[in-house]
Order: structure tokens, then C-alpha cells, then sequence
């Protein structure tokens, strides 16, 4: 779900520059900090998983100009700060191309090397104070099993299953955060790496077969390749007339629920509602706009709340990708009339009920701008209109 997120955002924003020419109440903030590692402070330490083999530890954050250190195995540890390089490099990883910083980290073995390593590389699972710092001895056993594990396989995922369930079932606190990452990061990688949809289409799928998938009523049962499926860690999603396999998002939820930290909690609680309640579809937005903003400022208290939590990096898509939507929409859901050019009713009611709903808030101050901007304009999409929309859509992906 984040990588469409990512990429419906990056969708968004490709769109309107182009015009030039998936509710719970948020945890109060004392239940958001009673954790391992606090998320309010800038954390005393970083700990990394080595997502590939023989990742090069450099002298500099270059790949030219800059020596190499040491290799670093898949399945290892490194621990840093957070310090990045100011540029970005692009850089194959399993045959997939990254986009990323490199950061300052340091080896956890008794050598203490320290240098640069790419971002991409970098699977973040723990954040906060050193002290809280989860037990990289019972890390090691899951990641070095992991990096053991063939991703194009499909019983691999019941492989990882039940060497969690047999290993880490009683963990709690910083560890079981680190688990459900290494986890949840293995069986994403089997979805897009193992391309099990091919199997999926060898299955003549009938219409109530689609409509209990788009419903989550489907019975994993029915076929004998989807009882596979379920039996190895995923579930069904369809779209755009396909159906495909993505990692069972409920059972994870519930496996890791009552064992993670609250701030994780409460970020996997949301994850389900919006799973279960997708936002849009076909480039559509499927729920109430005003639904969309209520997501938008979950999103926006949680990362302000919680600045360095762990998984920061997703969180911070979903804030700008609904943020976006609210006052952007969608290729099929225009915040304006494509014939007059006058904004609908919905946006500008939406617009005006988040500054009333959440004074304060960012969200707030865009509707707010977008609203003045477009009434001052006859509420139509004039030129002045999408120029504030061009330097928003500018402003929002940073």
C-alpha cells in the first residue's frame, strides 16, 4: 500500500505540473511517548538492518572520489544518527532502482567501523535512546534466517511465519517493533520480487469472486492456489481488473497487536482502517473528501507528535498524499469542473470545515489559502488558481 501511495503522489504531482502547458482517534500525547525509545527528542541512536549483500561502507557519502571501507552482509546491523548527505544518488538494488542519501553508520561488530552507506540499502527498526535499544543478538537470528529465505518462493512466507511464531511470539516492546519491520519488509519484497499476480491470473476469476475481494469477503479457501496463498502469509486485493497478492495486512495486525510499542500501535491501527476503507481506485477517490482530510490530520498530529518514529518515512507519504488530494483531488475526482471550470461543492465545503474542525493544523492553512485564493477568483479554476496550485504541489513534496 505505501509503494501506491508513493507512486499515486509522485502521479499527483506529475499532473499538476503538467497543467503549466487505505476512523480511530488519535492516542493522547502521554499514551504516544510511553515508549522504548522516545519519538519527541531527536534519538541518541538509529539501528539498520542491511537489506542486500556486500553493501560497501565508504570513506565518503560519494560514489566517486570515495574509498571502501568494508562489505557489509545482508541480514547485518549498523547503528547511526541520522546525519545524511545533502544529495541524493540512484543506485540498482536487486535489480530495482533506488533513489536515496547515503548516512553516516557504524558497524556493530567489535572493528566499530565507521562511514557512509546508501539510504536504499538501510531498513530502519529501531529509533530512540540507546539505553532502549532492542537485543540485536535475537534480531540477528530473524534477519540471518530472512536473508536465507528464496522471495520468489511462495511457501518462503509461511517459512518466515512460522519461524516468528515459534521464535518471537512472547517479545515485547522494541523488540517486537524490529520484528514486525523485518517481517512486514520481507513479505513486501516477496510481492513485488516473486510476482505471484502470474500465478493469479491463471485463475478465471468471476464477477463475485471480484466483488468479495473489493469487499474483503472473499473465502481464501475457495481455490486451491488461494488457500495457498493464505497459507503463506497473503491475501487478495484487486484493481484495474486484476487481482493480486499482497501480504496479509489483518493477520499482521493482529499477531503484533498488544506486543508493540504504543506509537507503533497506534500507527498500525490506522494502517488497518484505511486498508480496510480504501481511499480511491482508478485514480477516483472512492470515500468522502472529508473523510480524506480527517486521514490527512491523523497523519499530520502523528508526525508531528512523533518526528523520529521508526518508520517516519511512510508516515510522512501518507500525510502529503492526502494532504494532496484534499485540496488537489484526483484525475477522476477534479477539485473543478473540467467544462466551466467551477470548483465543486464538495472541495469547498471540505475546505471550510477543516478550518473550522482542526484550527492550527497545516491542512487547515492550505484549505484555507485554496479557499480565499479560488473566492477571489468567482470559485473557478483560473490561471492565478493554478499557480497557487503548481507552487503548492512544489511546496508539499518536500
Amino acid at each position: 500500500m505505501q509503494i501506491v501511495k508513493t507512486a499515486l503522489l509522485f502521479c499527483l504531482l506529475a499532473f499538476m505540473a503538467c497543467k503549466q502547458d487505505p476512523k480511530p482517534v488519535a492516542k493522547t500525547q502521554d499514551t504516544l511517548t510511553a515508549l522504548a525509545g522516545n519519538t519527541l527528542g531527536k534519538p541518541e541512536v538509529i539501528l539498520y538492518c542491511v537489506s542486500v549483500d556486500n553493501l560497501q561502507l565508504r570513506d565518503q557519502p560519494s560514489l566517486t572520489g570515495s574509498n571502501v571501507i568494508t562489505k557489509f552482509p545482508e541480514g547485518s546491523f549498523v547503528t547511526g544518527t541520522g546525519e545524511k548527505s545533502a544529495n541524493k544518488v540512484e543506485i540498482d538494488l536487486r535489480g530495482i532502482p533506488y533513489t536515496d542519501h547515503f548516512y553516516k553508520v557504524a558497524s556493530t561488530t567489535p572493528e566499530h567501523q565507521n562511514g557512509w552507506a546508501f539510504g536504499g540499502a538501510l531498513v530502519p527498526v529501531y529509533s530512540g535512546a540507546a539505553s532502549g535499544s532492542p537485543d540485536l543478538g535475537k534480531l540477528s537470528q530473524l534477519s540471518v534466517f530472512l536473508k536465507s529465505l528464496n522471495t520468489k518462493d511462495l511457501k518462503s512466507g509461511k517459512k518466515a511465519w512460522d519461524f516468528v511464531v515459534t521464535n518471537f511470539a512472547d517479545v515485547k516492546g522494541a523488540v517486537a517493533d524490529a520484528t514486525y519491520i523485518l517481517l512486514s519488509e520481507f513479505l513486501s519484497r516477496m510481492e513485488y520480487e516473486g510476482e505471484f499476480y502470474v500465478l493469479a491470473e491463471k485463475i478465471n476469476w468471476t464477477p463475485k469472486d471480484f466483488d468479495a475481494i473489493y469487499e474483503d469477503k472473499f473465502d481464501m479457501n475457495k481455490y486451491p492456489l488461494t488457500k495457498s496463498f493464505a497459507e503463506n502469509g497473503f491475501r487478495l486485493e484487486s484493481g484495474e481488473g486484476m487481482v493480486f497478492p499482497i501480504s496479509d495486512w489483518q493477520r499482521l495486525h493482529d499477531f503484533f497487536t498488544g506486543k508493540i510499542t504504543p506509537v507503533l500501535q497506534s500507527y498500525l491501527d490506522q494502517d488497518l482502517v484505511e486498508r480496510k476503507a480504501l481511499d480511491s481506485d482508478d485514480g477516483g477517490l472512492i470515500i468522502p473528501l472529508a473523510d480524506m482530510a480527517d486521514r490527512a490530520i491523523f497523519w499530520e498530529k502523528f508526525n508531528k507528535d512523533n518526528p523520529y518514529f521508526v518508520m517516519a518515512d511512510r508516515t510522512k507519504i501518507s500525510e502529503q498524499w492526502m494532504r494532496a488530494v484534499v485540496i488537489s483531488g484526483m484525475d477522476n475526482t477534479p477539485m473543478y469542473s473540467g467544462e466551466t471550470k467551477a470548483i465543486e461543492k464538495e472541495f469547498k465545503d471540505t475546505w471550510a470545515a477543516v478550518q473550522q474542525k482542526y484550527p492550527g493544523t497545516q491542512l487547515a492553512q492550505k484549505c484555507k489559502e485554496i479557499a480565499d485564493i479560488c473566492a477571489a477568483n468567482g470559485w473557478k479554476y483560473t490561471d492565478k488558481v493554478e499557480q497557487w496550485h503548481i507552487n503548492f504541489v512544489e511546496q508539499n513534496a518536500q
